[in-house]
């Protein structure tokens, strides 16, 4: 919430605007793969399969959505790469946990 807050209060980004829009997207993946991460960590098990989706979506994260706050205040520079290199962890720890879906279906 505090996060969500500060686009409004301290960047003073207008609502409608390209950089709100970026930004609401930002916190709207922080939010959801945070819930998605407290609750893959509440499981009993590890493995390799769980662990890979963890790493994946940790640092995912933070360069998708840190990239794009980035990207909000600073503009587009050459740092902007880390934007892609995110989401296609992101991409990845979802193939991570789809693969570890059916792993579990299976042995079952």
């Amino acid at each position: 919430m505090v996060l969500a807050a500060s686009g409004t209060h301290i960047l003073h980004l207008q609502r409608g605007s390209d950089s709100y829009l970026l930004f609401t997207n930002a916190v709207i993946f922080q939010l959801l793969h945070a819930i998605l991460i407290l609750g893959l960590c509440s499981l009993k098990e590890s493995n390799f399969w769980l662990r890979s989706t963890l790493v994946c979506m940790l640092v995912g994260i933070a360069l998708f959505s840190g990239g794009l706050y980035l990207l909000i205040i600073n503009g587009k520079n050459w740092i902007s790469w880390i934007i892609p290199v995110g989401g296609s962890l992101l991409i990845l720890g979802w193939l991570n946990l789809t693969i570890l879906g059916f792993k579990r279906v299976l042995e079952k």
